[in-house]
């Protein structure tokens, strides 16, 4: 309990701070020659998330417009997520396979994705309520292959930074577009919710 206050607060405390300094930002980032470094950002922002990383995606989307900010964010996230990968898989992989061994009920779950791996990456990636970080270290504690990891991250990743990008880049201009697209994604995410639901109590019905 105390360790999700403080991640919440920690949450709150950097997006405090984004909006207290958030001109500041906007101008760094908006200056010539700083692309580099705004992907370099991008990918630590990445690896420790101290804020939602959507708001970054949309932060970059309207400094740099939809496709030129969804592209740095998706190249950040992707080289941010074979960092973790590699570094779970590598340097630490005593603790990757105790962490699975002692949750039981990720034995068959495990089993499963090691069957499919690229398939299970890609379905992680596209479900906006599972924590990209967890997905990393997870994939990598359960041994799967590093370069299908890589590509079916890659290939998931896109329609969630696509959006918010697009939010990020329309947000000035077409400020209407922007908020029909928040409107869709909220209502996508109530319905996973509900279809998530009742498979569970499906589930258990039929069991």
């Amino acid at each position: 309990m105390m360790r999700k206050w403080l991640l919440a607060l920690s949450y709150v405390s950097g997006l405090g701070a984004a909006f207290m300094y958030r001109y500041t930002i906007l101008d760094w980032l908006g200056q010539d020659g700083h692309v580099p470094l705004s992907i370099l950002a991008a990918a630590a922002l990445a690896l420790f998330p101290v804020v939602p990383y959507k708001a970054v995606i949309g932060l970059f989307g309207y400094v740099y417009g939809s496709l030129a900010g969804g592209a740095m964010c998706w190249l950040a996230t992707t080289a941010a997520a074979a960092l973790m990968f590699g570094g779970v898989k590598w340097l630490w992989p005593e603790k990757g396979r105790a962490y699975l061994s002692s949750v039981p009920a990720l034995h068959k779950f495990t089993s499963a994705v090691r069957r499919r791996p690229f398939a299970s990456v890609v379905a992680a990636r596209l479900l906006p309520v599972i924590p990209q970080t967890a997905v990393n270290v997870y994939a990598a504690a359960a041994g799967l292959p590093f370069w299908s990891f890589i590509l079916a991250s890659g290939l998931g990743k896109i329609p969630g930074i696509a959006l918010f990008a697009f939010l990020g880049g329309n947000a000035r201009e077409h400020p209407a577009a922007a908020v029909i697209a928040s409107v869709l994604y909220i209502a996508a995410l109530l319905l996973l919710g509900v279809l998530l639901k009742g498979g569970k109590y499906g589930s258990k019905g039929s069991a």
